[in-house]
């Protein structure tokens, strides 16, 4: 059932980049506020259990079911079986590092040791009565969610994306420290909105790292002048987004697209050392990487991705939709956009959890 009521929303919904639809919901169905870490080890472990029941719950065995579950008529097999191996090591891991606040006779707290173990421990879960709003909520979030990142996964690397690196320079998240993230942005400059996100982060003392676009980056300049916009980015740093947002894995130009782009952020002192890239879409190629590494350059990519582009989407949702994803991940690189109004109040709010399992991730102090 769960099948044809996905198909009959993907074959009726259009695509840009991901589906309209995204993975969301309501947290205060969650009964708890996140105010240590303990209460967001807690949470992050149901949450991590809700998730796993939605992916042993679907049946993604064969070629024939993969494409009925991603609506796609390519997809890679390999490609999704990796990403499910890589899944499941990654949430046992997570799994057990949300248990060491356990108190004894806790629920979810018994010792796991094997996906196995987890996926019995997901099956057999029963939530409380105060909880059973949650859980239901959480089950359609993750069958959403599970969605897209099937979906990416099946076309990969036919389409490039955030789900799989390309090579071992390549930067998503996952290696981090437990509970730390990056806040990045991507799209600007668009000056009045990226001032009041940055004015914003310079006040809580948080050190974001920036995407820049060519094209919007040399109309603020040639508006407001070199220096204002080298004060803009006071306390942050700055990457590339490329020159035009445009597939990069698909564009002929891309070299030049990449080379405008830097070449703007080095002459006018928006950054010293090696460039961060992060392409439109995440959609790259191999040969573009090699460039990038002639230049002493890599590409970030993020594995939180706060959907903060989306109309469908108020800022309550893609803050519960950002947090659901923090609890699951419990580390990475959190996607937003200094171009869209959301994002401020988004982050602003995200903020109340530094210090209760949240560390922010300080940007010029990522390793090259």
């Amino acid at each position: 059932m769960r099948y044809i009521v996905l198909i009959l929303f993907i074959l009726t919904t259009s695509f840009a980049v991901g589906p309209t639809k995204v993975a969301t919901f309501d947290r205060t169905l969650w009964d708890e506020p996140i105010q240590d870490n303990t209460s967001f080890n807690r949470a992050s472990r149901h949450e991590i259990v809700s998730y796993v029941h939605q992916i042993i719950s679907t049946d993604l065995s064969s070629k024939k079911k993969i494409k009925a579950f991603v609506a796609r008529k390519y997809i890679s097999i390999s490609s999704l079986n990796h990403w499910k191996r890589v899944t499941q090591q990654r949430l046992l891991h997570n799994f057990q590092e949300a248990q060491k606040s356990c108190k004894k006779d806790e629920p979810l707290c018994s010792k796991v040791l094997s996906w196995s173990a987890l996926a019995k421990l997901s099956k057999n879960y029963q939530p409380p009565k105060r909880l059973q709003k949650w859980y239901k909520a959480s089950q359609t979030f993750f069958s959403y969610y599970l969605y897209e990142q099937a979906r990416l996964a099946s076309i990969f690397p036919k389409t490039t994306s955030e789900i799989d690196i390309l090579d071992d320079s390549e930067m998503q998240g996952f290696d981090y420290e437990d509970g730390e993230f990056l806040l990045t942005f991507d799209d600007g400059p668009k000056y009045s909105r990226t001032k009041a996100i940055t004015t914003m982060l310079r006040k809580k003392d948080i050190h974001a790292l920036f995407f820049l676009l060519g094209d919007n980056l040399q109309s603020s300049i040639n508006k407001y002048g070199e220096k204002k916009i080298a004060n803009l980015y006071r306390g942050s740093c700055v990457g590339s987004h490329g020159f035009l947002h445009k597939s990069h894995q698909r564009l002929r130009s891309w070299q030049s697209s990449y080379d405008k782009t830097r070449k703007l952020i080095k002459d006018n002192g928006l950054n010293s050392s090696s460039v961060w890239f992060r392409p439109p879409y995440g959609q790259r190629h191999k040969i573009l990487i090699d460039y990038l590494a002639t230049l002493g350059d890599r590409v970030m990519l993020w594995n939180i991705d706060s959907q903060d582009w989306n109309r469908k989407l108020n800022a309550k949702k893609i803050e519960d939709r950002v947090i659901t994803l923090m609890l699951l991940h419990r580390k990475g690189i959190i996607l937003f956009h200094d171009i869209h109004p959301k994002a401020i109040k988004v982050v602003d709010s995200l903020n109340r959890l530094r210090g209760k399992g949240v560390n922010w991730v300080d940007c010029s102090s990522i390793g090259r």
